[in-house]
């Protein structure tokens, strides 16, 4: 067994569903795991208190077509230069204003930290939760909604040793 995910499709608790995770797939996770999984914040400024330390995204791709920008980064240590996880995310323009998509343009900012300074109200709609057992790592799938739409959605993968 080298992946197993759970959609979150109903209104079970969320520790029910890293329960059930952690079930399906014979593996107990660490704390700060089960905190990235269920975290509907910024990851930055989780990772950064969990490893204390400031966090840096490193884009390492972003495309854009008339109707979504593609992007992948690497969220980075900025201590030790670890990378502590990967985001793929595809954005939507037409779902968010125009100083948002701006900012992403420049690739020099991560997602959240553009959201949070922009002080955008959004939703984070976590779909689907996971666990690789060949790579070691946990996963999530969201939605970030902003007026209804889908502004973001994005999937984020954190590797055993993201708590260093």
């Amino acid at each position: 067994m080298a992946v197993v995910s759970i959609d979150i499709e109903d209104f079970r608790s969320m520790i029910e569903i890293i329960s059930d995770l952690e079930h399906k797939s014979n593996h107990k996770l660490h704390l700060f795991e089960k905190i990235l999984l269920a975290e509907t914040g910024t990851v930055e400024q989780v990772l950064s208190i969990l490893t204390n330390s400031e966090i840096v995204v490193k884009i390492l791709k972003q495309k854009e077509s008339y109707q979504l920008i593609e992007r992948e980064v690497n969220i980075i240590n900025k201590k030790t230069g670890k990378k502590l996880g990967y985001a793929r995310s595809n954005i939507i323009p037409s779902n968010l204003p125009y100083e948002i998509i701006s900012q992403i343009r420049r690739k020099d900012a991560g997602i959240g930290s553009i959201i949070t300074t922009a002080e955008l109200e959004t939703f984070r709609k976590i779909l689907r939760i996971g666990y690789n057992s060949r790579t070691k790592s946990v996963f999530r799938i969201y939605q970030i909604i902003y007026k209804g739409n889908i502004g973001f959605e994005i999937k984020e993968v954190f590797p055993r040793f993201a708590k260093t």
